[in-house]
């Protein structure tokens, strides 16, 4: 009897367990590529503002030449 009962309680508890594997792993495998997916977007997106970020330099040494060339013929103009 004991035997036939344990049995039938594995019957029922390893399809269970079996179904709990599968579920958990495939959680997992969704929750590894949904953060793989996140990490390629923030990746793109920090590569796209350091780009950005690049050009914005540029255009501020660009703007500094300029203004100080301005100051000095402003300073010109003004010894006349």
């Amino acid at each position: 009897m004991d035997l036939t009962r344990l049995y039938g309680s594995v019957e029922i508890i390893a399809p269970l367990l079996a179904f709990l594997v599968m579920s958990l792993r495939r959680f997992r495998l969704g929750m590894e590529a949904s953060w793989k997916e996140e990490a390629e977007a923030y990746r793109a997106k920090v590569e796209r503002q350091s780009e950005e970020l690049a050009a914005l330099h540029a255009e501020v040494r660009a703007l500094r030449s300029e203004n100080a060339e301005l100051r000095a013929q402003i300073a010109e103009l003004l010894r006349r």
